[in-house]
């Protein structure tokens, strides 16, 4: 009974594909005959229709002149058109709604390479869907053969694997045969089912290998590699002969075959050889035939069979390998291509592609294998200190590849990047580096009680990862064209970008010390500056490429700087590596160094301004702070000076409006550490002068955003934004200090005015913001670049301020600085001061209208001079007797009679200068 079910269960397994071939076999010699007889009426001669003869009539009798023939009209054939006239345009639907376009259409765009492989390749699938399924039937036929023998064990093991090679045998055997007798090609009646039997004889040759070694452990892990790798060179032979069916059914079927089997082993690592010899398989018969969806194909199955073998295992050395056969596929799709141990893809690359072009198939192959590669990388990287190392290791390795091969090959210019930031991503990202931080934080908390240390040489060796792109790099740029350039900036970027990534995550100071960690830098900063050599000796008037290593070098050095230094001397270092930069433009008139300058001018005012900012000047010792900001607008100053006679429009302005930014800095800081001194130190945080000095300082930084907006750069709106936003700052600074810290009536805590009159905590509060408002306008004046009505609305806002400041700098004279709330009322000689202060104020306007020649300043002096009467008639008169009334009178008398003539000679006078 059971040999019964055997031979029933063969039957069915065997006879069901066969019975599909016979009916494939069938409806092609039927699809054969229907096109023969479609091509014999395509070539059929068309059917001729002879005019019948027109009637022949006698001339007339009387004719003067010759008559032109009539055309004789033919009922069945059309009339004839007519040369002259337009042709006409078929009636359709459309024609009568829409009138022609007087232009001829715009062809449309040609589909891309890529694009129309895809079509065929879907065309070709709609049309032969079937022999796919049949192939698959086969392959599944052989495997559940030998499923079916391990279910009943009615077969040996060997029997049972001998059965499925003869299976396999048997179909390529019968696929060869009926090509060699019929062919295979598209005008014959079995297409296709040679490729259709031999692919799935492979497939279940594949299976047969897999279940010897895996199931049934008959053969060791080295004769199995070899079995797979026989049949996957028979495989490419056959598929060189067959075509690209067999080439793909044979791809899925090998990658699919040991899920099928089953089983389990020890060592599944060794999947992924066959799994690369699969994808070569795939890409070799490409690099033969060039049918592309081949390699596409090959490329992705083997991607994902790898990743779903990676995830089912999970172990660490199934991590290193699989990183290790990402790596190798990508480099089979670079190489295999081109049939050499380097590559050769020609055209334009990724990068140019955005711009207009499209790459060549090969150099998309290569792309998508790379940066699938960097992915995998990055994922299997986190299991272990040995698997992150792996991943580093192999990144780098080709990314050092891609740097040196892209010379040959034009279309790989841009691929070592994919992989260079995976290195980047390895040593920035947390998740990935905490096993290694935390067994070398293990390692050096064993070593802490030892006498003898060793320096951990992690940090060391992870470093030499950057720096070994950057040498590459520069040995790329050294070449020569294309892209020397871009290549020399990689290599100024890399090594940097390396150390910086390492500082963030890592905190190699703690790990090794502030000093070693410095030398690293040191070290990295004398690599740039030999390659800076190297550069200006190669490339003589071109000074791009050393001019880039030069800006890396100074960057290493004020990193270095920052590791070992304080606060005061880093920002100093910073400020010392900026005025290098402009010496070293002056000396050698190297223009991109400029960027360096604009990038060192916004560190050092995002240093000076939020970290570690006015708090730490305010509490650090005076020295330290003085000597941080004065010493810091003495090296921006020497940098503008030496910039001054060269063609640097756009350093010039950053350093200059640094300069004005700065200068109001080091008067805040220094105003903030003198009145600490004055007051003991008992300063509540809400005192006038320090809102004051807080909102000249924001004040100060948003005149800068405005001054830069005469580079007329596209960051424009972005310069308009900060500036808008500092203002608000200042704006709510000096709000606070008319309001909440108003001497005259404060909300929280009494304000108390340190200092004598004119010189006291008044001028730092109200007198410093106007005249850094007014330092601005005064500049602006020459160009005027921004639009008056600011001009005028910040000039209003820096005259009011002036003029609350003058105002408390009399009531201080009067009261004191005890006695400044207005609770304690308004003595007759201070209420006659600030009218005496209106009619100076006024002859002050009157005079700048004579200096200026403007209108405006005569106005406003009139303005204050009608306040001044205003105020003496309705206040000052009602508290004054006696001769203080008599004169008082009289002194505003004569101040008027005065003004009035002085008002008169001003208009005169500019009448005169007008004619």
């Amino acid at each position: 009974m059971e040999a019964l079910l055997v031979v029933l269960a063969l039957a069915f397994v065997l006879g069901l594909p066969a019975g599909v071939i016979i009916t494939l076999v069938q409806n092609a010699r039927l699809r054969r005959r229907l096109d023969a007889l479609e091509a014999r009426i395509a070539t059929a001669p068309p059917i001729a229709v002879t005019p019948p003869k027109a009637q022949d009539t006698p001339p007339p009798a009387t004719t003067t002149a010759p008559v032109a023939p009539v055309e004789p009209v033919n009922p069945v054939a059309p009339p004839r058109p007519d040369p002259s006239a337009p042709p006409a345009t078929p009636a359709t639907p459309w024609t009568t709604r829409t009138p022609p376009q007087p232009t001829e259409p715009q062809p449309p765009a040609p589909p891309s390479a890529l694009s129309q492989t895809a079509a065929r390749f879907a065309a070709w699938l709609q049309q032969n869907w079937f022999y796919a399924i049949a192939a698959v039937s086969l392959a599944l036929a052989g495997l559940f053969l030998v499923q079916y023998g391990v279910e009943k064990g009615l077969l040996s093991p060997p029997l049972r694997v001998a059965s499925a090679l003869a299976f396999g045998l048997a179909l390529i055997a019968g696929g060869e045969r009926i090509r060699r007798r019929s062919g295979d090609t598209e005008d014959t009646a079995t297409a296709y089912l040679p490729s259709t039997l031999s692919s799935a004889g492979l497939v279940t040759l594949m299976g047969g290998t897999l279940a010897a070694r895996q199931l049934y452990d008959l053969i060791a892990p080295t004769p199995a590699l070899i079995a797979l790798f026989a049949t996957a060179l028979g495989g490419l032979l056959l598929g060189w002969l067959n075509g690209p069916l067999l080439a793909a059914i044979g791809v899925l079927g090998g990658m699919a075959a040991p899920f099928l089997v089953g089983g389990s082993s020890d060592a599944p690592e060794w999947l992924l050889l066959y799994f690369a010899l699969l994808t070569a398989l795939g890409l070799g018969i490409d690099t033969l035939r060039r049918w592309a969806w081949v390699s596409v194909l090959s490329l992705v199955a083997g991607v994902l069979a790898g990743a779903l073998l990676w995830y089912t295992t999970g172990s660490e050395v199934m991590h290193m390998a699989f990183g290790a056969y990402a790596a190798a596929l990508a480099l089979m799709a670079i190489l295999i291509p081109a049939r050499s141990l380097t590559p050769d893809q020609q055209g334009i690359c990724l990068t140019q592609a955005l711009g207009a072009g499209t790459p060549s198939f090969p150099t998309l192959l290569a792309a998508g294998a790379t940066l699938a590669a960097s992915l995998i990388l990055i994922v299997a990287a986190d299991r272990s200190p040995t698997t992150w190392w792996t991943a580093l290791i192999l990144a780098t390795a080709l990314a050092a590849l891609l740097s040196y091969w892209s010379k040959r090959a034009p279309g790989l210019q841009d691929l070592a990047a994919l992989p260079a930031l995976a290195v980047l991503f390895l040593l920035v990202s947390p998740e990935l580096t905490w096993p290694l931080l935390d067994a070398l934080r293990t390692q050096l908390a064993e070593t802490a009680t030892q006498t003898e240390q060793r320096l951990p040489l992690q940090v060391t060796l992870a470093l030499l990862a950057p720096l070994a792109l950057t040498l590459a790099a520069a040995h790329r740029s050294l070449r020569g064209a294309p892209f020397a350039a871009h290549w020399a900036a990689a290599a100024a970027l890399m090594a940097p970008l390396g150390g910086l990534a390492l500082e963030l995550t890592w905190h190699p100071a703690e790990l090794i010390g502030t000093w070693p960690w410095a030398l690293h830098a040191l070290a990295v900063a004398a690599l740039m500056t030999g390659l800076a050599a190297r550069f200006a000796r190669v490339d003589g008037a071109d000074k791009l490429r050393s001019a880039l290593a030069t800006i890396s070098a100074l960057a290493c050095l004020a990193f270095a700087l920052s590791v070992i230094l304080t606060e005061a001397a880093l920002t100093l270092a910073l400020a010392a590596t900026v005025l290098a930069a402009a010496a070293l433009d002056r000396r050698f008139d190297l223009a991109p160094l400029g960027g360096y300058i604009v990038a060192g001018v916004l560190a050092l005012g995002y240093r000076l301004v939020a970290d570690p900012g006015l708090d730490w000047a305010t509490s650090a010792p005076f020295i330290e702070a003085f000597a941080a900001y004065a010493g810091t607008l003495a090296a921006l100053l020497a940098a503008w000076h030496l910039l001054k006679p060269m063609d640097r429009p756009r350093e010039r302005v950053f350093l200059e409006s640094a300069c004005w930014s700065v200068g109001a800095l080091t008067v805040s800081v220094l105003l903030d550490h003198l009145i600490d001194a004055l007051t003991g130190g008992t300063t509540s945080g809400t005192e006038h002068w320090q809102l004051g000095l807080y909102a000249a300082t924001w004040a100060a930084v948003a005149l800068a955003q405005l001054d830069r907006l005469r580079l007329h750069s596209r960051l424009k709106w972005l310069r308009i934004g900060l500036a808008a936003l500092f203002g608000l700052v200042a704006l709510a600074l000096m709000g606070l200090g008319l309001l909440v810290a108003n001497p005259l009536d404060a909300i929280f805590d009494t304000q108390h005015i340190a200092g004598p009159v004119l010189l006291n905590t008044l001028a730092p509060a109200y007198l410093l913001p106007a005249l850094v408002l007014l330092a601005g306008l005064w500049r602006w004046e020459r160009d005027g670049h921004l639009p008056r009505l600011l001009r005028r609305a910040l000039g209003a806002v820096a005259l009011a301020l002036t003029a609350f400041w003058a105002g408390l700098v009399i009531r201080h004279a009067w009261q004191g600085g005890d006695a400044m709330e207005m609770r304690h009322g308004i003595t007759q000689p201070e209420l006659y001061s600030y009218t005496v202060a209106l009619l100076f104020l006024g002859a002050a306007l009157f005079l700048r209208a004579l200096q200026t020649g403007r209108d405006g300043f005569r106005r406003a002096g009139i303005g204050v001079i009608a306040l001044a009467i205003a105020k003496v008639f309705l206040i000052d008169a009602s508290g004054l007797d006696g001769l203080a009334r008599v004169f008082s009178f009289l002194l505003l008398g004569l101040s008027l009679a005065g003004l009035a003539w002085l008002n008169r000679w001003v208009q005169m006078r500019r009448t005169i200068d007008t004619d």
